[in-house]
């Protein structure tokens, strides 16, 4: 994406510099106007000549600069900018004619009479041949101040483009992370529902448990980054909850490498465990889950493995890993691969991503 970063589209483009740019299009004006007629010495033309080619010229430059201008203020943000071509085009033909007929008149007027017989544009009629000329010079100039300043809305185009799309990602990224907390709560409540009624005193363990992870909720996950370790403690808490609530669960994580110093958002492996206790682990039979975190090579390998039951419950789910996959998406773009395994007895995960 096209940013300011690069120092001349940031001289180009930023409000900052507008002052160097004007300081720029007057200089380049002013010495294109005189041409060399001050400070040379051993002029062989008289002074008288000199004098009136000089005051030709500062009229000269002050009638560029303010076409400049004109075209700057005026014609190009309101009639080129608004689509308004044609009226654009018919605007800077009528410029033409003005310069020409302005450098005419210096010309005949001006000039001529201080040293009779002497032209400098060579005896300037109203031919269409020296129109034509003159236009083509002028057109240069004028052309490359409409360029320049079609360049400038080009590239503060495309950055308010991608503010706009930065700013975007950022709202969809608050949204989805805000559909993982009420997810988790959703799920949890629902099991403590369940034990009020069977062991009141599970119930109460899960609520303490419960406050842990409300903690890490509001203050933590509110973060772009945090610590792997806290996202692996929030882990490690839930599925205590878990246990809690089936003696038949067992869970296993592992960690490998320097995981302690990884940072990374929150809630991004949390969908994949609330998935594999939701749709995974049998409320009947035995069920498992392991979990491991390896760090190597600047890459973070996550792989997750739970039981699946032989019937499948008719349980509500599929959001939290649909969240989890369009925040990859948008988190690590190019930069993660995930696989997921759904054999009949098992559902493996495997993430891999690029610190």
């Amino acid at each position: 994406m096209l940013t300011l970063d690069n120092p001349i589209t940031r001289i180009i483009a930023d409000r900052k510099y507008r002052w160097l740019r004007y300081t720029l299009l007057i200089g380049l004006t002013l010495v294109l106007s005189f041409k060399g007629d001050i400070g040379v010495s051993n002029d062989p033309r008289p002074p008288e000549l000199l004098r009136a080619i000089i005051i030709a010229d500062t009229i000269g430059f002050f009638l560029i600069t303010g076409v400049n201008l004109l075209l700057i203020r005026v014609l190009i943000p309101r009639l080129l900018f608004r689509s308004k071509v044609f009226l654009f085009a018919i605007s800077f033909f009528l410029l033409l004619v003005l310069i020409y007929f302005v450098v005419w008149s210096l010309d005949n007027f001006l000039i001529e009479p201080v040293v009779p017989g002497i032209n400098t544009l060579q005896h300037i009629d109203l031919s269409l041949v020296t129109f034509a000329q003159i236009s083509a010079v002028v057109s240069v100039i004028l052309g490359a101040v409409v360029g320049m300043v079609i360049f400038k809305k080009w590239i503060n185009d495309v950055q308010l483009m991608n503010e706009l799309h930065q700013a975007n990602l950022r709202t969809e990224l608050e949204q989805l992370k805000s559909q993982v907390n009420p997810h988790f709560l959703f799920n949890t409540l629902n099991n403590l529902v369940v034990l009020t009624k069977t062991d009141p005193e599970k119930a109460s363990q899960m609520l303490l448990g419960l406050s842990d992870l409300l903690r890490y909720q509001l203050y933590d996950s509110a973060r772009d980054k945090i610590l792997l370790s806290k996202d692996i403690a929030f882990m490690q808490n839930l599925l205590a909850l878990e246990k809690i609530r089936k003696n038949n669960f067992d869970y296993e994580i592992q960690k490998e490498g320097n995981t302690d110093k990884v940072n990374l958002p929150p809630f991004l492996f949390i969908p994949f465990v609330e998935n594999a206790i939701k749709h995974g682990a049998s409320t009947v039979g035995y069920s498992y889950l392991k979990i491991n975190f390896r760090v190597d090579d600047k890459q973070l390998h996550f792989s997750s493995e739970n039981s699946k039951p032989p019937v499948k419950n008719n349980i509500i789910g599929g959001l939290g890993l649909a969240n989890i996959k369009r925040r990859l998406e948008l988190l690590y773009p190019g930069k993660h691969s995930l696989q997921i395994t759904d054999d009949s007895d098992r559902y493996i995960v495997n993430l891999i991503l690029s610190l």
